[in-house]
This record gives C-alpha cells, structure tokens and sequence, in this order.
C-alpha cells in the first residue's frame, strides 16, 4: 500500500523521545510506496531546524528519505492550484497542508498527525494512518 506522507510522520520516526515515534515507524515500514510533496520535504527540514538538528543532521535524514527504494517525490506543481480551492474558508497558513490534502486525494491515503488535516482528509474521502490518533 502507498501513502501520502506528511512531514510529521518523518520528525516523529526520526526523534526517538516523541510520542508518536513508535507509530510513526510502524507506518513507515508498514508502507511500500511513499508519496512524499516537495512540500513535505521543506517542511521536514524546516522541523529538524527547530528541533535543533545539524545540517548534516538533516541532510542526511533526508537523504534517507529521497533515496529510500519505496520514496516517491512528488513534482507538486500541478497540485498549488488545487491547494487554494481546497483552502475553503481557511488563512494561507494551512495552504501547504492544502497541497498535500490535494496529493493525497488522487493517492487516497495520508499518513498524518496533524489534527486538522486529518479532520480535512476525511471530510474528503481520504484513507488515514494511523486510523486513529490518541
């Protein structure tokens, strides 16, 4: 099965002392395709940065990602446009979650933490993993 995944499924899965690390792998290795935005890949280093991590801390986690045999990076360029009509009523801050919602609609999976993509995800039809978060 392949998912969309977001980049908290990856912060998760790389910081061992998060709560969600153990589930973050478990769909990790569960999955044998990853969708992963160029958005998502940003938004990963953009985390490891605020987590403290070195550059090369973060490259090289990255690279793990881009150059793991099930990761598939997704060109999201023709994705921005569908961002925006999914958007709805919401500000600018939730259009990259908006891209990945619109990735994901054609993928019909996301792998996600984020409360509110999840509740957005689902209103739209889309498969989540976990299928339930505590």
């Amino acid at each position: 099965m392949g998912a969309v995944i977001d980049s908290n499924v990856f912060i998760y899965a790389a910081v061992e002392d998060l709560e969600h690390h153990r589930s973050a792998m478990n769909i990790i290795r569960s999955l044998d395709r990853w969708i992963v935005p160029t958005v998502v890949v940003y938004e990963t280093v953009w985390n490891f940065r605020k987590l403290g991590f070195s550059t090369v801390e973060a490259r090289e986690l990255i690279e793990q990602i881009l150059f793991d045999s099930r990761a598939s990076l997704v060109d999201d360029r023709q994705y921005l446009l569908e961002g925006f009509k999914l958007l709805q009523s919401l500000s600018l801050a939730h259009y990259n979650d908006s891209v990945i919602l619109a990735v994901a609609k054609d993928v019909g999976a996301l792998a996600t933490y984020d409360k509110r993509l999840r509740n957005r995800a689902e209103k739209v039809g889309i498969k989540l993993l976990p299928e339930v978060v505590e």
